[in-house]
């Protein structure tokens, strides 16, 4: 009984660490900054700490391992494509139906995760400039089309807290400018449940059929030669 006590404490805790949300900061004034943060714990992504030099490996260490590469390459060389294989023994209509499934439950995963997602903050400040008043007056027209509607599929898709959006001409300037600073949140067990989701769709609707199409013979190919013509 006490075992059963321990285990469901451990769940309930495991449960509420993935409960927290992690949030992902970016913003470009300057340059681009992306961090990530979850409770107190910041890692700064872009731009990247400097990695250390590590000391030159010698020369025999380096012979040993050009041995290796040059051997596992050989044997790499000796064995047929897995992909090639599959194709040969089911077709071209067989490869478009497991790249159609796969993408199906890479959509499924993605619908049943937006609804998780909140866009805590999304700014951005954009200023067109040509150094020409016609030739800005046309482009501003041109990325009030693209980025209007963007904003609008993302305000439609993702639940969105604050936004705000500046797009001005200059038609005294030389050079466009942009700056923006988002702020994007997510529990992490929902990303852990609909990942679970995803590889269980995967392995029964692409995987299996892939693996199968790989021990079958020649039996729904038997047409199609090497170059995929009948």
């Amino acid at each position: 009984m006490v075992l059963l006590y321990i285990l469901l404490g451990i769940i309930a805790f495991i449960t509420l660490i993935l409960s927290i949300r992690i949030t992902i900061n970016g913003e470009y004034f300057d340059s681009f900054k992306l961090n990530v943060q979850w409770l107190f714990i910041k890692i700064q992504l872009i731009p990247l700490k400097p990695k250390k030099d590590k000391p030159p490996k010698n020369k025999k260490q380096n012979k040993d391992k050009e041995e290796v590469v040059e051997e596992s390459a050989a044997t790499t060389e000796k064995k047929e494509n897995i992909f090639i294989k599959f194709y040969k023994n089911q077709g071209f209509n067989a490869v478009i139906e497991l790249i159609n499934n796969a993408a199906y439950d890479l959509g499924k995963m993605l619908s049943s995760l937006k609804k998780h997602i909140i866009l805590r903050k999304l700014y951005l400040w954009m200023t067109v400039s040509s150094g020409d008043a016609a030739q800005t007056a046309i482009d501003y027209g041109k990325v009030c089309q693209k980025v209007f509607p963007s904003l609008s599929f993302i305000c439609s898709n993702l639940t969105v807290k604050k936004y705000d959006v500046e797009i001005e001409p200059d038609f005294i300037g030389v050079k466009n400018n942009a700056q923006f600073d988002f702020s994007v949140s997510v529990r992490p067990i929902f990303i852990l449940n609909a990942a679970i989701m995803l590889v269980l769709r995967l392995i029964f609707n692409v995987v299996i059929k892939f693996l199968k199409g790989i021990k079958n013979g020649n039996k729904n190919n038997e047409n199609i030669n090497e170059g995929g013509a009948l």
